[in-house]
């Protein structure tokens, strides 16, 4: 799974990222948390100065660290800013591409709390940046239904504990229905699957024995209504031979023509 955090600097996605993943660990989740200052401080030039030209090579690094965990199978929490709706969209093609599920988490916080935490830990990113990300941001929901967030936390208000408990609990929500979701597909395919080779199987019979071959096309259209139908109404494979079988003889003696 991906968990797609995203919120301005200095709300406390870290904290609430790292609690999120202690906890999925501690119930046998295997979860990385990954976000673009991971890869940053693997630059020491970058302790010496920003350099907006390593920006797009951090955010594709990023990327690509993701993409990688995800196909081992392991869960992860994007920890960035995602302040645009096209940062969101980029990280949910790469859950969808490996075919995870994701979540967006929408961490929040009056401005001036943030503005408040970041001079509290000797404002590692300076004012003038979070004001701009502020008045740019993209709220998850807003204008997309793929962007809804499964929580909306606001930091100012609730615990980092129970945010990152909160927020557990949502993912439990979503992939307990995810599971009954693709078991009730996988069941419905193999089900329709069943009534197809059945149903085929009873046509060739019949169209053996009355060597009429301009029957087929008409067979066919009943044949995929009643592969519907068996569905709909979940009947037995004896149901099926004796129902189908039935309706078979009766196209083909000309009485439902």
């Amino acid at each position: 799974m991906l968990i797609i955090f995203c919120g301005i600097p200095s709300v406390g996605k870290t904290p609430i990222a790292r609690r999120l993943a202690i906890e999925l660990e501690g119930n046998g989740i295997p979860t990385f948390v990954v976000g673009s200052d991971d890869i940053r401080h693997l630059i020491p030039a970058h302790e010496e100065s920003f350099d907006p030209l390593r920006e797009a090579f951090i955010r594709e690094t990023t990327l690509q660290l993701i993409d990688y965990l995800l196909k081992k199978g392991k869960t992860v929490i994007s920890d960035d800013t995602n302040y645009y709706n096209a940062m969101r969209r980029d990280l949910i093609e790469i859950a969808n591409r490996n075919k995870v599920n994701y979540a967006i988490v929408y961490i929040y916080a009056p401005i001036d709390y943030a503005l408040k935490w970041n001079e509290e830990r000797g404002k590692p990113i300076p004012p003038e940046v979070i004001h701009r990300m502020h008045d740019r941001f993209d709220v998850p929901g807003k204008k997309y239904k793929w962007d809804q967030p499964i929580a909306s936390i606001d930091t100012s208000k609730t615990p980092l504990e129970d945010a990152a408990k909160n927020i557990f609990q949502k993912i439990n929500e979503i992939n307990s229905r995810k599971k009954v979701k693709g078991k009730s597909s996988n069941y419905k395919s193999g089900k329709s699957e069943e009534i197809d080779r059945l149903t085929r199987r009873i046509v060739g019979k019949i169209m053996v024995e009355r060597g009429d071959k301009s029957l087929a096309r008409r067979v066919s259209s009943m044949r995929k209504s009643f592969v519907k139908e068996a569905l709909e109404k979940n009947l037995s494979p004896a149901q099926i031979e004796s129902e189908f079988t039935k309706r078979m003889k009766s196209v083909v003696d000309g009485e439902n023509l």
